[in-house]
């Protein structure tokens, strides 16, 4: 069993690696550094003054099944979301940058009953917005790679409810996040490696459910993201983007309590999450207007929530697994 898993595990990151380096065997690259910033590049800042902008809008499909703790599947579930992205950053410097995002999202997910029957709801609207800094302390332009520190924060601006068949619900987290990182990364003439990770501190969080009126609370959790990223350079106008990911999510404990006073304590185990990350660039404007055409698939670990004070309504999450369509729009002012 422990076999098997680790080569389920292991399969994704061999399969992205064998993806992510085989222009290698198809191009003479040029390694040569380059210190021009290319703004489809992952490892673009704006120059001191500079205004970028990147708007993307995205398709996802979310399909997974449930199973009680007998391991018999209960539903199977699928959600397509829409999503609206934007981000604009300004240098400040060449070297520093400030950064502010935010999404709009709606979505439908559909569950189906092993006895047939189906339920739909519906989620939509804005996440937190996320406010940040990046700061080049090391720049290719006097050294040999560049390595940046990164630094967010995303206050609870609004409230988190869940959805249910007759009221929407809304998509923000309903707690603050505040997120840490660096990134190391070399530019070439026709080639761009840029390695990342980062820490990611969860607040406490409250989502209300408004069909029984109940909230249920959570308790502060951390992510840890690394991720493999690279472009390469085919022509002047035309580079594709490859990369690879993997998220690390702490389980997370909860409670709640009912309308007539008992208390239910709750762990939820989402499940670790490897992303294969794919982009077609073209450049309209060289260094001033780009889009990309994205794919990505997450394939998420197995996941568990756990009653803790009814172990029997105890429930996994197995085959989840997420594909990501997207056009994005990137522009410096």
């Amino acid at each position: 069993m422990m076999k098997n898993d680790f080569n389920r595990h292991l399969y994704p990151y061999a399969l992205g690696l064998t993806f992510i380096f085989l222009p290698f065997n198809a191009h003479a690259f040029d390694l040569s550094p380059n210190v021009s910033r290319v703004v489809s590049d992952p490892s673009y800042l704006p120059s001191g003054g500079q205004l970028f902008g990147s708007t993307e809008y995205s398709d996802s499909v979310i399909n997974f099944n449930t199973n009680d703790t007998s391991g018999a599947q209960t539903s199977t579930t699928n959600t397509i979301s829409d999503t609206v992205n934007q981000v604009l950053e300004f240098g400040l410097t060449g070297d520093f940058t400030l950064r502010i995002a935010d999404s709009y999202q709606w979505s439908t997910s559909t569950s189906t009953a092993a006895d047939g029957s189906i339920s739909i709801t519906n989620s939509e609207g804005f996440v937190d917005p996320s406010f940040g800094i990046i700061w080049r302390v090391l720049d290719e332009q006097e050294h040999f790679f560049n390595w940046d520190l990164t630094g967010s924060y995303a206050p609870n601006f609004l409230n988190a409810q869940s959805a249910d068949p007759t009221q929407n619900g809304t998509v923000a987290r309903g707690g603050d996040t505040a997120s840490f990182g660096t990134a190391l990364s070399y530019k070439g003439e026709d080639f761009t490696l840029y390695l990342s990770g980062s820490a990611t501190y969860l607040d406490n969080r409250s989502i209300l459910n408004p069909g029984s009126n109940i909230t249920v609370d959570y308790n502060s959790s951390w992510q840890y993201a690394f991720s493999l990223l690279t472009q390469t350079r085919v022509t002047d106008k035309w580079s594709v983007n490859l990369g690879l990911s993997r998220v690390y999510i702490d389980n997370i404990n909860g409670s709640f309590t009912t309308s007539n006073g008992a208390l239910f304590t709750i762990g939820d185990q989402p499940g670790d999450v490897t992303t294969f990350i794919a982009a077609l660039n073209l450049q309209f404007a060289p260094n001033r207007f780009v889009m990309s055409i994205i794919y990505n698939y997450d394939s998420f670990d197995n996941g568990a929530f756990t009653n803790v004070t009814l172990p029997n309504n105890s429930t996994t999450t197995t085959g989840k697994g997420e594909s990501v369509y997207g056009l994005e729009f990137r522009y410096v002012l």
